[in-house]
């Protein structure tokens, strides 16, 4: 950790922000005097990082200034850790709850880090540092008064201590994982004994279950017994059923065949009416014959000459039919040809408009190719010209470049210029305020002064009421018992006095009351006169009271005003020192700019380089009409090759082929063999001589007697069918009267079968409630299997737990070594184990380094030595302990019975030994040494010796900063931070 910058607000004695840049520096002494505020700067440091500091508690180190103005302590503090750079911001107003936010720098600003809950942010904060408080005062800051942090620890602390810096605490991390991992495995343990327990339990069981599965076989012997014989009883009503069964079946087959004769009988004398409906309608068609035939015979000529013509027109259609692919054919050859022919009439137009076309090209590409030289001529011009321009323009561009830099300056300057002028005007202003304020300041002190006579005038007037109203009471006291004594008196009707006891006469009486009451007369005049005067002395009470009450506000006001007067002060010392700072240096700089930018030296050259650049825009057109033109001629070049392929094919072949096929369509000379078959067509018809007219008169004849075959077909299927159907009903008379005889027969065997179902039914038994009885034995022979299988399977699983309880000991074995191992692992990590060991490793280092420094701070008079083990006393053995042994030239002796400054020595050596140690194991994390006082307890020996020590260890640190108000310190250092009280708090100067 190396802290780069420091920013403190209202913050002890620093009233005003204060920053402190560590930029450049890297031994640094802090000096200013006592009460200056140099402390409060590693208090600032502590306080943001941890949230600790010297003072008890947060409101503590709130300015007192600022509690008034409700201000409250800012402290900011970036600093730089393994290349990444952070700032902690930690704020407090007294009363309220403290702030703290941490951010992380990056590319883009600072990115926040701060976490929900402040004691969450400060984890994360000593989590990045990898150090708490203790561990950073104990290594890093040797704080005022704290030099004997380490040494004057317990043994015990003093080793914890040093096992954070040492970073150790992570095998403390080890062996609760380890210890964690041991209870994990001990839980196992457990249960795996809980599991064993079972088993055993279970395996006490194996005589019962043996008895239970004998009493569960013997139970289904006995059911099975019962079983079997209800299934024999079951099988026999079975084949009863079986017969009752079957001679239903034959009930049922004969009052079908009966219901199937009946449908017999129906059906053969719905025939017989049929056939009798049918020779009926023959008759009438019989009688109609003669005609019928007539008809026929008609029709028989007409269809026989339709035919005739029917088979010419086939013949006909046939002979059209051939002809059309020989059209076709002769068609599509002079359409082949008027294609071609039209296409080479096309190509002849072309070739005289190539003709054409070729001289044109030659004379463009003679023209093209001279004004391609004299566009290249014209380049090679214009690239002289432009690297020129290129020259002359960087140039322009870097005097430009310097005097836009003077401008910037020139600029900045006269804005500072104008600042420095508002800081005069400020300057005067100010001071007019610091005189107005010393004024107000003057006459609130006189105010102040005469309120404090009055104070005592307002007292002592309070303690004359008070005696007066105390008199008055007492005069109240007495005036009242007088009055008693007065009533008494002259209530006493005896001789002797109620008082003392005399003789009392009537005279006597008299003269004695007289008496009272002169003497009530004289306590009551002194009482009214007190009375009075208590009444004027409340009116200068009250009238001095309200004088006394602004008191608060004058005293407020005074202080507002002294505050106001320092820090009107406080400005002009400012005000003053940045004139005197501007007036040394800047303002000299301003009048030289100002003379160097009057004049403009760079015309001519900018003239130059915009008229060159006039001149090169001109190229990229010229290389563009230059690769335009390459490519016309590249294009015309091809176009011409291109003309003359094509005149070459058109003279040697493309004039011939257009005479021929013009001959050819001419003379009609294509399609030859096509044109004899049509010819040969052309006879065939002719020799047939169809006459489609004569054919369609021989159709409508012949649809004019379509009917007639149909009538006559009826005539001949009459007179077919009228014989056998009188046969027909002769056969059917026949067998009406057969199928009614067996109908009768078929009724008399289903009455009869009827009536042998009805007794072999009443001789029939309960074959349902027996079914029922069976299936109820069956379920119980299923229920006493499952019972004897159950019981078997208990009885078998005994014999698996025995090999599972085999198993489980093997486990529980395993997890006992593994326990014997992890609380081994355990004991390695802790304290006394891999942390002691550690630490033992690192105490040589630590004792010679320490020795190291304590020979050049001691002239090699002193040393010391580490000792971590001890004797009992109690009894036999060694204790772990971490003393520290201290020798000179008179041999050991405690650490008490050393001077200061030996002490201090002592001290300085072991911390110094701690923070190397640290910063040398924590890399990148510890950069950092503050020391703060110390010198005070040394003589200018000693002194010197702590600077050359510090001097020989500075190579090991980023920062080192040590706090001194010793003058002959502040110029051993090679920089210096002096702290100065001001009325307006402390103030930070580098020098």
């Amino acid at each position: 950790m190396i802290p780069t910058k420091l920013q403190i607000s209202n913050f002890l004695s620093y009233r005003e922000t204060a920053v402190l840049s560590f930029t450049g520096l890297h031994l640094a002494c802090i000096s200013g005097a006592n009460g200056a505020g140099k402390s409060s700067i590693l208090d600032s440091i502590t306080w943001a990082l941890f949230g600790q500091s010297r003072s008890r508690s947060d409101d503590d180190l709130v300015n007192r200034l600022s509690v008034l103005d409700d201000k409250g302590a800012e402290v900011s503090l970036e600093f730089e850790l393994e290349g990444t750079l952070y700032k902690v911001t930690r704020s407090k107003r007294k009363g309220k709850t403290t702030q703290l936010d941490l951010q992380i720098g990056g590319e883009n600003g600072w990115k926040t880090l701060t976490e929900g809950k402040l004691r969450d942010t400060q984890a994360a904060i000593e989590s990045l540092l990898r150090m708490n408080y203790d561990t950073f005062i104990n290594a890093s800051f040797l704080l005022q008064g704290k030099a004997d942090e380490f040494t004057t620890k317990t043994p015990n602390r003093r080793k914890e201590i040093l096992a954070d810096l040492l970073g150790v605490s992570v095998w403390e991390q080890y062996r609760e994982l380890a210890a964690s991992r041991r209870k994990e495995e001990e839980g196992k343990l457990d249960f795996l004994d809980h599991q064993i327990k079972e088993i055993d339990l279970e395996l006490e069981q194996e005589a019962a279950r043996q008895t239970a599965v004998a009493e569960a076989q013997s139970s289904l012997e006995t059911i099975t017994e019962r079983l079997n014989d209800k299934e024999k009883l079951l099988q026999q009503l079975r084949r009863v059923e079986t017969a009752v069964k079957q001679h239903k079946q034959l009930v049922q087959t004969l009052a079908t065949n009966l219901n199937r004769a009946k449908a017999q009988l129906e059906s053969l004398q719905r025939s017989q009416t049929q056939r009798q409906q049918e020779r009926d309608g023959y008759a009438t068609i019989l009688d109609e014959a003669e005609e019928i035939t007539a008809q026929y015979q008609s029709w028989q000529e007409a269809d026989a000459l339709f035919q005739s013509w029917q088979a010419r027109a086939d013949e006909f259609n046939q002979l059209e039919q051939k002809k059309r692919p020989y059209d076709l054919t002769i068609a599509e050859q002079k359409s082949r040809l008027t294609q071609q022919l039209e296409a080479l009439q096309t190509q002849a137009s072309r070739a005289a408009a190539a003709a054409d076309e070729q001289q044109k090209l030659e004379e463009a590409l003679t023209s093209a190719k001279a004004a391609l030289a004299a566009l290249e001529t014209r380049l090679e011009a214009l690239s002289i010209q432009e690297a020129e321009w290129h020259q002359l323009r960087n140039t322009l561009q870097k005097r430009e470049s310097e005097r836009e830099a003077q401008t910037r300056e020139l600029n900045r300057l006269q804005n500072w210029a104008k600042r420095m002028a508002g800081l005069r005007e400020e300057e005067t202003a100010v001071a007019q305020n610091a005189q107005i304020a010393q004024q107000q300041i003057s006459q609130l002190t006189a105010q102040l002064t005469d309120l404090g006579e009055k104070e005592q005038a307002h007292n002592s007037a309070l303690v004359e009421k008070a005696g007066l109203e105390n008199s008055k009471e007492t005069l109240r006291e007495q005036m009242n018992r007088l009055q008693e004594r007065i009533n008494k008196l002259e209530a006493e009707t005896g001789s002797r006095c109620p008082f003392c006891g005399q003789e009392l006469t009537a005279d006597h009486r008299a003269k004695v009351v007289a008496e009272l009451r002169s003497e009530g007369g004289g306590m009551g005049d002194q009482f009214r006169s007190n009375t009075q005067a208590i009444e004027t002395l409340t009116r200068q009470i009250t009238e001095m009271g309200r004088s006394l009450g602004q008191r608060p506000q004058l005293e407020k006001s005074l202080q507002t005003q002294q505050t106001r007067q320092a820090q009107a002060q406080a400005r002009l010392d400012e005000i003053s020192q940045q004139l005197a700072e501007w007036e040394a240096g800047e303002a000299s700089r301003l009048a030289e700019l100002e003379v160097a930018l009057a004049t403009d030296d760079l015309a001519e050259l900018r003239a130059r380089v915009v008229g060159l650049g006039t001149a090169v825009q001109a190229k990229p057109a010229l290389e563009t009409e230059r690769r335009q033109l390459e490519q016309r001629l590249a294009n015309d070049e091809a176009r011409l090759a291109e003309l003359n392929r094509f005149m070459t094919d058109w003279a040697e072949s493309g004039q011939e082929t257009l005479a021929t096929v013009q001959q050819q369509l001419e003379n009609d000379d294509f399609a030859a063999e096509a044109r004899v078959a049509l010819a040969e067509l052309a006879a065939k018809l002719a020799e047939l001589d169809y006459d489609a007219d004569a054919h369609a008169q021989a159709r409508t004849a012949r649809q004019a007697l379509a009917e007639v075959p149909e009538k006559y077909q009826l005539l001949r299927q009459a007179e077919a069918a009228v014989k056998p159907l009188e046969d027909a009903l002769a056969e059917g008379s026949q067998r009406v009267a057969e199928q009614e005889g067996a109908l009768a027969e078929l009724t008399q065997q289903q009455e009869t079968a009827v009536a042998e179902l009805a007794q072999m039914e009443a001789d029939c038994g309960d074959l349902r409630g027996v079914e029922n009885e069976a299936f109820a034995l069956r379920e119980e022979q299923i229920e006493a299997n499952q019972k004897v299988a159950v019981a078997q399977n208990r009885l078998e699983v005994l014999g698996d737990q025995r090999q599972r309880k085999a198993e489980l000991g093997e486990n529980r074995t395993a997890v006992t070594q593994q326990i014997q191992r992890l609380k081994l692992l355990e004991k390695a990590c802790g304290k006394s184990g891999v942390q002691a060991l550690l630490i033992e490793q690192a105490l040589p280092e630590i004792e010679e380094r320490a020795n190291e420094l304590l020979d050049r701070l001691t002239g090699g008079e002193m040393t010391v030595t580490f000792a971590t083990q001890r004797e009992l006393k109690s009894r036999d053995g060694l204790a772990e302990t971490l003393d520290i042994r201290i020798r000179d030239h008179a041999g050991e002796r405690p650490y008490d019975n050393y001077s200061g400054g030996e002490q201090f020595r002592v001290n300085f050596a072991i911390r110094l030994a701690l923070s190397q140690l640290l910063a040398k194991r924590a890399g990148a994390r510890l950069q950092t040494l503050v020391i703060d006082e110390g010198f005070g307890s040394q003589d200018p020996n000693g002194r010197q010796r702590l600077v050359e020590a510090i001097n020989t260890i500075q190579d090991d640190f980023k920062r080192i900063l040590i706090i001194t108000h010793i003058d002959e310190l502040r110029d051993a250092f090679p920089n210096r931070i002096e702290v100065v009280k001001t009325a307006v708090g402390s103030r930070i100067e580098i020098v």
